[in-house]
């Protein structure tokens, strides 16, 4: 068969790529994209942007989707067969969230292999920047969650109301940027941010990596309505569906990579769910 199979990984970093062979058990081909090395323009040496308030850890969006055309021009060169590859999966780092305004859909159906990704995207983003895993910013938020739902939020979304997570993540952006909370119409972890930008559609947030947000009802594998509506006004209709399996077939953008167009792309996860399945 001669079948290969991709696997992305975005961390806080940088971001890999590994092509396997599962039939020689072999890996055909690696690479790897470094934030500081390679994309010093977008200012996140350590994957992180400068910020007067130390508590304030944002990573700037556009430098995943620029990585993520760098690590795929890097495998091919490698000089495998990009057209073997039968499937993709990934993993994003967990925690980190991405604001799209009303655009998004629109802009990823239409994605053009002439132009870069975070050219294409840019005008997609209702917020500049995404706060990620290391953003202690949060504390009033989460005082306020645990005082309003106390043990219920531990029992049914696994955890009390911790900083780095989404939902306190969003609640601060809602009270902060109200106008611009207003104009976002999805909210994306990295990993279904970068899955809904492979498939050129809104894919869905892996339950495990979900599961870091505050705002995941563990009991029904959904959004908690009620911990998302008073978590930010609306919040449950700007969150993308939970799923699983496969989330669509490959955008034609990335068969200037030598990939085929349409072959699946898995579900993507967090690094966390992803480092204890391996």
């Amino acid at each position: 068969r001669m079948t290969y199979y991709l696997g992305i990984d975005s961390s806080t970093q940088g971001m890999k790529g590994l092509v396997i062979d599962p039939d020689a058990g072999t890996i055909a081909a690696s690479a790897s994209v470094s934030f500081k090395a390679d994309l010093p323009h977008y200012h996140c040496p350590d994957g992180v942007l400068a910020n007067a308030d130390p508590l304030v850890k944002h990573a700037d969006p556009l430098m995943w989707l620029a990585a993520l055309d760098v690590l795929l021009a890097r495998l091919q060169a490698t000089g495998v067969d990009m057209a073997k590859i039968a499937a993709i999966g990934g993993d994003g780092q967990q925690h980190g969230s991405v604001y799209l305004n009303g655009r998004f859909d629109e802009i990823l159906a239409a994605l053009k292999p002439s132009v870069p990704l975070a050219e294409q995207l840019k005008p997609a983003l209702a917020r500049p920047t995404s706060p990620i895993w290391m953003d202690s910013s949060t504390s009033a938020e989460c005082r306020e969650l645990d005082a309003k739902f106390g043990a219920r939020m531990q029992a049914d979304t696994g955890s009390p109301a911790i900083e780095r997570f989404t939902g306190p993540q969003i609640r601060k952006f809602a009270k902060t940027e109200p106008a611009r909370y207003a104009q976002t119409a999805r909210i994306h972890l990295v990993s279904s941010f970068l899955c809904s930008v492979l498939i050129g559609k809104d894919a869905p947030v892996d339950s495990g990596d979900g599961a870091g947000m505050n705002l995941l009802n563990l009991r029904a594998l959904a959004w908690d309505a009620d911990i998302a509506e008073f978590t930010a006004p609306g919040l449950a209709k700007k969150l993308p569906k939970v799923g699983h399996g496969v989330a669509g077939g490959l955008h034609g953008y990335f068969a200037k990579y030598g990939l085929k167009a349409g072959i699946p792309v898995a579900v993507w996860t967090g690094d966390n769910p992803a480092s204890l399945v391996g």
